[in-house]
């Protein structure tokens, strides 16, 4: 099943939630139909503050990689798995076994299904901690300075 998060905007229409919802609803052939069960999620404002604050710290992080090549192909930043990684610095995950019978860590998952909104909460702080002190750490950014940061891109979008 493919959950994809909406939001209803103020002419009533109802546009991804985020950069990976867009990436998902690109997948659907314009003037298809497709069958959508609607659940309202709790808080949903401030599950888009916290895409809205890993994606900064995602774009300030990427700003400073240098150019890297794999078997001749440009090795390019992945806002996919730098969230996962930034769930997993924040506390956030699990141990697994891979194939190779090397202990991973897997981030949880960010849906209302398996996180609830206390949870969520502690995540968000728990981001801003971990994008200080691990990603961020040369910056001289404090974390009030993030939090209204991630306020004004919020505003603005």
């Amino acid at each position: 099943m493919t959950t994809l998060h909406l939001l209803k905007t103020a002419n009533g229409a109802f546009i991804p939630a985020t950069e990976d919802d867009a990436d998902l609803a690109r997948r659907f052939k314009i003037g298809s139909v497709s069958r959508v069960d609607l659940v309202e999620m709790r808080n949903g404002i401030f599950f888009r503050k916290w895409w809205v604050l890993a994606k900064l710290v995602f774009d300030a992080w990427s700003d400073d990689l240098p150019y890297q090549e794999y078997h001749g192909t440009q090795v390019l930043p992945d806002f996919g798995r730098f969230r996962k990684d930034l769930t997993i610095m924040a506390g956030f995950c699990r141990p697994v076994w891979n194939a190779r019978m090397e202990l991973r860590l897997e981030a949880e998952s960010l849906q209302w299904s398996k996180m609830d909104a206390e949870r969520f909460e502690k995540l968000y702080s728990a981001t801003i901690n971990a994008a200080l002190q691990k990603v961020l750490n040369n910056r001289g950014l404090t974390e009030q300075q993030l939090r209204e940061w991630a306020d004004r891109v919020m505003d603005f979008a």
